[in-house]
């Protein structure tokens, strides 16, 4: 395998290029909150294009502050540059403002999802059915992203991908327009994506289930990240050749050593549910982590974090209001 010196936290890379590339989504939680100006709030409401155009002009006007890998918070995001690190690749970051970012590449300070039901939605400015494939699209030609075909001739090394269904959805059509042979060295890593992606991705799926649990414990939300970690450490680091069919058999062998572990059923709640209980233990408790997990283990609330941490945000605002 080829080697290279890489920093993920300077994001200096020395020597040859990197002969693997790990590829990650971003998050919503950031290190450093954006300013008004620099989310979807400030746009108007019109149709795609138009707000598209508006998004990339506002991308042009912002001024870059720190570096990508520097921006965003989580988890999920920190197991990979673990496994970016054990692989010695070039980590990536596949935004939904930026488009394809290098960790290593300055930008703005910025707020964005394409999800409804957050303040920073951007599908709320758009009055036109929403197309998310079609917005990435165009995001990959914008200031601050790089295209698929730009990662993938980096080297002859497979391209490791995170995805969640949202951001499958969202990558999808331009990723299933690289050459085949681009396409047999892409690794994908999620959890059920095949109806999320087109026809021509689904063998890139890593065969990932349940099991990793056992493994690698973690949330639904980390699922892809941990997928990713544990085949960096699995087949990566141990080197041998870019060979699909070894490189699933090798996960497969894997997943067989082990059994999942029973899963804790927990009733779902709606957004008004789940912030009176947050608000409730706020009046005795503090800490994002911590009430999140009171709230899993002693009310056996089912919450993803993300949407917890919107949540949290709101409870906090109402009671220094009160």
């Amino acid at each position: 395998m080829m080697k290279s010196t890489t920093n993920i936290a300077s994001g200096i890379y020395v020597g040859s290029a990197p002969d693997t590339v790990v590829i990650t989504i971003c998050t919503l939680r950031k290190k450093k909150r954006p300013p008004f100006t620099a989310t979807p709030i400030s746009l108007p409401i019109g149709p795609q294009d138009a707000i598209q155009t508006a998004w990339t002009e506002k991308l042009r006007a912002l001024r870059p502050e720190l570096l990508a890998e520097a921006l965003y918070a989580g988890r999920g995001f920190g197991l990979a540059c673990q496994a970016a690190e054990i692989a010695e690749g070039r980590l990536y970051i596949i935004s939904a403002g930026l488009g394809l970012v290098a960790a290593d590449r300055q930008v703005p300070v910025y707020g964005l999802t394409v999800s409804n039901g957050y303040a920073e939605s951007v599908a709320s400015r758009i009055s036109n059915e929403f197309d998310v494939g079609a917005w990435f699209s165009n995001l990959l030609s914008g200031p601050h992203s790089d295209q698929w075909t730009d990662v993938f001739g980096q080297s002859s090394g497979r391209v490791l991908m995170a995805l969640t269904r949202p951001y499958a959805e969202m990558v999808g059509k331009s990723l299933s327009e690289l050459e085949p042979q681009a396409m047999a060295r892409l690794r994908i890593f999620g959890a059920s994506l095949a109806s999320a992606l087109p026809a021509a991705l689904r063998p890139s799926l890593v065969p990932y289930d349940d099991r990793l649990d056992t493994i690698l414990p973690g949330t639904r939300a980390d699922f892809p990240q941990r997928a990713l970690l544990h085949f960096a450490r699995l087949v990566v680091f141990n080197g041998g050749s870019c060979d699909r069919h070894a490189d699933y058999a090798a996960v497969e062998a894997a997943m067989n050593s082990v059994t999942a572990p029973e899963r804790v059923l927990r009733p779902r709640r709606n957004d008004a549910e789940i912030l009176k209980l947050i608000l409730a233990r706020l009046h005795t408790q503090s800490g994002i982590a911590r009430i999140l997990r009171a709230l899993r283990d002693e009310d056996g609330v089912a919450c993803e974090q993300s949407r917890f941490s919107r949540l949290y945000r709101t409870a906090v605002e109402l009671k220094e209001a009160a």
